[in-house]
């Protein structure tokens, strides 16, 4: 019993190492509601923060909900143009119609829950990400700008 616990502390450890990554780590998405409407800034393409979000629009209440309040919005549409190179990942129920491009990289990210957004670096490591919804728009784009030191 002894050497299990020993065993599971060092793993524990280690993942907890692994998942930490590079120096910045992850950065807390903003727990308050962000209400104010902050404008959105022409970036250069070298300079834009890459996101992909994994979602399930067809299946999922949650997915659903998050391109109603915040990815289907105006808001979000302007701000995505602007500073972001956002990818959409969209898995079917049916995850044999998913193309294997699509399944493979959310096998690559570990997406276990939808939705997930991913923020990279400009070397496309993953940077922090967020799962579920819930949050306005504002939220969104705070927790994503706090990334732009990476780039």
């Amino acid at each position: 019993m002894g050497r299990f616990l020993i065993l599971c502390a060092l793993g524990a450890l280690l993942l907890s190492i692994i998942k930490g990554g590079r120096g910045g780590g992850e950065v807390d998405f903003p727990m308050i509601q962000i209400n104010q409407v902050t404008p959105t800034s022409l970036q250069p393409e070298n300079k834009k923060i890459r996101v992909v979000l994994f979602t399930g629009t067809e299946w999922c209440g949650a997915c659903q909900h998050l391109d109603s309040t915040v990815i289907g919005t105006a808001a979000w549409q302007d701000f995505a143009k602007k500073e972001l190179r956002f990818r959409v990942v969209d898995i079917p129920a049916d995850r044999s119609k998913a193309s294997q491009s699509d399944l493979r990289l959310a096998q690559q990210f570990g997406v276990r829950g939808y939705p997930t957004m991913v923020v990279m670096d400009a070397q496309n490591e993953e940077l922090s990400r967020q799962v579920g919804s819930g949050a306005p728009v504002e939220n969104y784009k705070a927790w994503i700008r706090k990334h732009s030191q990476f780039y």
